[in-house]
């Protein structure tokens, strides 16, 4: 499973600690494709349905294919690829590129880019 950024993918994100999202929840591609192809590893966001005001999460504008809010401050690194084959991980759908441009912003902020 190669995505590209802006992907959707629903897996599960079990095992999970303390505040981590854990079981099934939909998650937002933040790596880009060619990162991806090279690499075992995806690097995404987790979205939660809860808004909660916090500074660090995106609202997905109207229009896309899941409700939600970009958790930007809760990157991961998975392996979609075996998530895939164990039935735990599947692409739903891409976000808009307004979308995808405030999670980035916020995403550089978290890793000191910005």
């Amino acid at each position: 499973m190669i995505c590209e950024q802006g992907d959707v993918v629903s897996l599960n994100f079990s095992p999970s600690v303390r505040h981590e999202p854990a079981d099934r929840h939909y998650g937002v591609v933040i790596s880009p494709w060619e990162v991806n192809s090279m690499s075992a590893l995806t690097v995404l966001a987790p979205v939660t349905s809860l808004d909660n005001h916090y500074p660090l999460h995106v609202r997905i504008a109207d229009g896309n294919c899941i409700y939600g809010f970009v958790q930007c401050e809760a990157i991961r690194a998975m392996d979609l690829g075996a998530r895939e084959l164990g039935g735990s991980a599947e692409v739903i759908g891409t976000l808009d590129d307004d979308t995808m441009q405030q999670i980035m912003a916020r995403v550089l902020i978290v890793v000191g880019l910005d």
